[in-house]
Parts: C-alpha cells; structure tokens; sequence
C-alpha cells in the first residue's frame, strides 16, 4: 500500500506511466513532457500567493525522498519518475503572471532545459538517490526562470 502512495506520487497520479504502457519498446517515451504538463496544469489550478510558494517548497522538500524511493522499485532515473518536472515547472513558472504568454514561455523553457541538459545538468543527474533524479530539473527550471525574469526586465 506504501509503496503504491509513494510511486503514485513519484509518477503524478500515475501519468508518467501512460506511455510507458503505450510505447514499451523505447526507454524515452515522452513521460517527461506529460509530468510537466500535468504539473502546469496543476499549476493553474492553485490559488496564487501563499498557498502556491508553501505548495512549493513542500513539493520541493519532498520531492527527493519520493523520487528517491521510486528509483529504488522502478530503477535509475526511470522515465516513470515525473513528480521531478512537476517541481522543475512550478519553480519556472513560479516568478511570473499567470497569464498565458509567460506561463507558456516557463513550461517550453522548463522543458528545453530539461531535455537538453548541459553540463550542469549531467553533473547533477550523477548526485545520488532522489537527489540526481531532481536537482536536473530544479536547475532546468531556475534557468528558465531566470531568462523569463531576464526577459520581462530587458522588455520593461
């Protein structure tokens, strides 16, 4: 029953599962840009202010042990694991309007920086446990929130 909680969790209600089901014969299935849909979703559903920022760092704060304790059923870093992008979205999206225009530039740049990684990337997706499967994406969306706040300022 625990470790049902934990990998529902660890997979957003279980939709990183989806195509991990459809598509059983390649390891990258698109369960990435499916967590992070449902996390931007999820996103406009949450009242703004502060119930978002403690939403927030508890997902953040959480996020580790979960997807390290997913990991540990599932295997390394598997594509299952999308509760990381939910966490890599919301801090993207987390400095801007809601509004569609920003908000849609947070997930695409989530997700650019998500896929390609960059050195910073690789070098924290070697950390181990659920820190590895998440400090990825919390970089992914730190640089894509501070290119959207880059941009808003340059534009005025």
């Amino acid at each position: 029953m625990f470790q049902t909680f934990i990998l529902g969790f660890a997979s957003v209600g279980f939709v990183g599962c989806l195509p991990y089901n459809i598509v059983p014969f390649k390891k990258w299935k698109g369960s990435g840009l499916l967590g992070s849909l449902a996390g931007w979703g999820l996103l406009w559903l949450m009242p703004a202010g502060h119930f978002f920022w403690v939403a927030l760092a508890v997902a953040a704060v959480v996020s580790v042990p979960i997807c390290g304790a997913a990991e540990k059923v599932w295997g390394y870093d598997d594509p299952r694991i999308v509760f990381d992008e939910l966490v890599g979205v919301w801090i993207a999206c987390a400095f801007v309007p809601r509004r569609w225009g920003p908000m849609l530039a947070g997930l695409i740049l989530f997700r650019v920086f998500d896929v390609w990684k960059g050195p910073w990337g690789r070098a924290a997706s070697k950390l181990p446990g659920g820190w590895g499967v998440v400090a990825d994406d919390v970089l992914a969306g730190l640089i894509a929130a501070f290119l959207i706040q880059s941009y808003r300022l340059i534009a005025g």
